[in-house]
């Protein structure tokens, strides 16, 4: 077994992946220890932000090179969710000094796209096939009430 996949292995994380957290720590760092702390988090921010925008646009190419590109965004993005996340939090608390207000940002911020997936799943929980077998089509419509 190769050395990177005994990493990924034991940590659940690429090679890339640990090296883009090791790179956002040094950049907090960094700004932390020269007054650009809010600065730094303004840009990785946007950063994120650009990056969540061009996997959108890349999803919707189905080959080719640019397919594989917004694959590697959303491995990107959704590793980097949570630091991003806490971020914006801690930026927006700089802002906002009210502690309920932040629980609730905090909440939605964290929870909300998990909960927006789950509930984007559970719409389309039965197949069209079941539908139509239980007589939900637009013909038997007026029928079943």
């Amino acid at each position: 077994m190769k050395w990177q996949q005994r990493i990924r292995v034991a940590t659940g994380l690429s090679c890339w992946q640990i090296m883009l957290h090791l790179a956002v720590i040094a950049l907090l760092v960094m700004g932390w220890m020269n007054g650009v702390l809010v600065k730094i988090g303004i840009g990785l921010c946007l950063l994120y932000g650009i990056t969540v925008f061009l996997m959108l646009a890349l999803q919707r190419v189905h080959a080719g090179r640019l397919r594989e590109l917004g694959e590697v965004l959303e491995e990107l993005t959704t590793t980097w969710y949570f630091g991003n996340a806490i971020i914006a939090l801690w930026l927006l608390s700089r802002v906002v000094h009210n502690n309920l207000i932040l629980a609730v940002a905090g909440l939605a911020i964290l929870a909300g796209p998990a909960l927006v997936s789950l509930l984007a799943k559970e719409t389309s929980k039965y197949p069209k096939s079941y539908k139509l077998h239980r007589g939900d089509d637009a013909a038997n419509h007026h029928e079943h009430r």
